[in-house]
């Protein structure tokens, strides 16, 4: 029983690796081929998907003269 339990909780930890290791790999590759802008946007939801907590609102700045 507690040789199955080690297993499973092994096989799900590099399973959990993996999947993390593919996102990254996704991740950084649409982080490559995209604007400034949408860099910012994507490393929020990256934030956000992993645990982060949102940034807060910031006011717009004001133009320059």
């Amino acid at each position: 029983m507690l040789t199955a339990a080690l297993v499973t909780a092994a096989v799900l930890g590099v399973a959990k690796v993996v999947r993390d290791w593919l996102i990254l790999r996704q991740v950084r590759a649409a982080m490559d081929a995209c604007s400034p802008e949408d860099r910012v946007r994507i490393g929020m939801r990256l934030a956000g998907a992993l645990g982060g907590r949102p940034a807060e609102e910031t006011p717009p700045a004001e133009p320059a003269p």
